[in-house]
């Protein structure tokens, strides 16, 4: 239908898989940026999305072309589907398809099916399920002699009320060995810290709910360390790091700061760093697109990697903290001459400090949301809830009140930039009736 080699003759049309949001600010910002970056390049862009996404909400951006897609959203898309909507692509998009992606961790998979079916670049539908599955990515990171937590999933409850658990390739296994520091569960496929809590003993289930224990979750060794966050690009399966971030995370293990670029003196090596992302890229398959990728530095600097996206980081990370580190920086750019073949700009270099902070509150009717003083210009400040809309209970990088983005010259400077905005933020909230 599509061959790579025409699509490079004329280079007029990105397809972008997904085009609603969370409903989040940052969310909406990724869209912006990229149409911006589209149009600087002369490629309109056409939207895939499902046609219930689309019923309730609205699309952040104005797509050129809108394809949509029967039903209510799903993970992945049959061989017809995808042939339906690469067709109806070729008849309403006159040109040459040069790229396909998607910026949202869920449309992932039906961007890379969708990418084959057209012949752009992309990272392959075994690569992505596999480095959204947590125990199968621990797995073959761990085959490939990187050090990784213990992982298993989590099948069911056994008549004794003991958990029953399973390796990546679903061989049952016993109890794991035990942890002093205790275990996380978490959902086996899942994004934004939603469903992810900490106990102390794999025997101990009381504080688990019903879905946990009907399976789709995995449980993990807890490490003790700090986290941190590298942002990047892949090209051609080579790793351009654009800077680290340093993350301040609640109790409930919902992420409530950043702040680039993280202060990494605590790593024996910062080329042992890059040596170890690329040996995990490697081993993933992950050829090209936006890297986002967690790991730990425990006290006895040692690496434990986490989690693996192929997507720009939430919560403002990207591109708003890389581009007020890197000023200049072309973030969605560079994605799109990659995705392209072509060669990217050349990096500007860390001139700047950026963080952000996120302001929560109690779970009710939000009635006021103001501030006692002025926000100085390095600060952007967006109020995620307004008076009338129900603020939830933090449970997940989506439960916040407002988010505060700040640019100055060191880490002293923003921080305290940010605790100025965030003591001067009022917020109320009434509790919702039960009537």
């Amino acid at each position: 239908m599509f061959s790579r080699d025409d699509a490079m003759v004329e280079r007029n049309w990105a397809v972008l898989v997904g085009v609603t949001t969370s409903g989040s600010h940052a969310s909406a910002h990724w869209f912006k940026g990229f149409y911006e970056a589209c149009q600087k390049r002369h490629i309109m862009v056409c939207g895939v999305d499902f046609e219930e996404e689309l019923a309730n909400k609205i699309p952040p951006i104005p797509v050129d072309c809108l394809v949509k897609v029967s039903g209510p959203y799903r993970r992945s898309l049959d061989a017809d589907e995808i042939a339906e909507i690469a067709s109806e692509i070729e008849a309403r998009c006159p040109g040459k398809v040069a790229l396909s992606t998607a910026l949202r961790e869920n449309y992932q998979l039906q961007n890379s099916l969708l990418a084959k079916a057209i012949g752009v670049a992309r990272n392959t539908a075994n690569c992505v399920e596999l480095i959204q599955d947590k125990p199968a990515c621990r797995d073959a990171l761990r085959k490939a002699g990187i050090y990784q937590p213990q992982s298993l999933r989590i099948t069911g409850v056994d008549s004794d009320g003991c958990l029953r658990f399973s390796d990546a390739s679903g061989t049952v296994v016993e109890k794991p060995t035990n942890n002093s520091s205790g275990w996380i569960v978490k959902p086996s496929i899942g994004m934004g810290s939603v469903g992810v809590r900490h106990i102390s003993n794999v025997e101990d289930i009381s504080e688990l709910d019903t879905l946990v224990l009907e399976g789709g979750f995995c449980l993990e060794e807890f490490i003790t360390g700090t986290e941190y966050s590298i942002e990047g690009i892949a090209i051609d399966g080579r790793v351009c790091i654009y800077t680290t971030t340093a993350k301040t995370i609640d109790e409930d293990f919902v992420e409530i700061g950043h702040i680039q670029p993280a202060d990494m003196s605590s790593i024996s090596s910062k080329r042992e760093l890059e040596e170890q992302l690329q040996r995990c890229v490697n081993a993933l398959g992950i050829e090209c697109g936006n890297l986002h990728v967690e790991f730990w530095v425990t006290p006895e600097k040692e690496i434990v990697w986490g989690e693996f996206h192929v997507r720009q980081g939430g919560d403002f990370i990207a591109p708003d903290l890389v581009s007020a580190v890197r000023p200049g920086i072309d973030y969605y750019g560079n994605l799109i001459d990659s995705l392209c073949g072509l060669p990217i700009h050349p990096l500007p270099e860390i001139t700047q400090c950026a963080a952000s902070k996120f302001i929560e509150s109690p779970s009710g009717v939000v009635s006021e949301v103001s501030l006692y003083d002025s926000v100085p210009e390095e600060i952007d400040l967006y109020w995620e809830c307004v008076p009338g809309e129900i603020a939830h209970a933090v449970n997940g990088s989506h439960a916040r009140v407002a988010a505060i983005v700040a640019r100055g010259n060191d880490e002293h400077t923003v921080t305290q930039l940010l605790d100025r905005v965030a003591n001067a933020c009022v917020v109320r909230v009434a509790s919702v009736s039960r009537d």
